[in-house]
């Protein structure tokens, strides 16, 4: 089973009110269009480059703005690729990030 969206992160920097800089997160939920899986060639190209995807997913290009991470079904994912096959859609390919312990 599949969820029907993703959230998208983003970092912010703010400031408080006696002028301290911190980094928060941004998460904005955006449906998903399609989720597909991982093409060989594109593993095996990926692999070489030291990447492992392990999630391919459309999403409307009206709400995907660069972002570099995303969450879907709780786990948060790196974008490695962001193309654009279509006008109206842009396809992401993630990998799993984990962790610094």
């Amino acid at each position: 089973m599949h969820d029907v969206e993703c959230i998208l992160l983003s970092k912010e920097i703010v400031q408080d009110e006696i002028g301290v800089e911190k980094e928060i997160t941004k998460e904005t939920p955006i449906p998903i269009i399609k989720h597909e899986d991982i093409y060989a060639k594109e593993y095996y190209v990926a692999s070489q480059s030291g990447y492992k995807p392990t999630l391919r997913l459309k999403v409307s290009a009206l709400n995907y703005e660069g972002q570099s991470e995303l969450k879907y079904m709780g786990i948060t994912y790196t974008i490695i690729r962001a193309t654009e096959p279509y006008a109206d859609e842009v396809t992401l390919i993630c990998e799993r990030k984990i962790k610094n312990v």
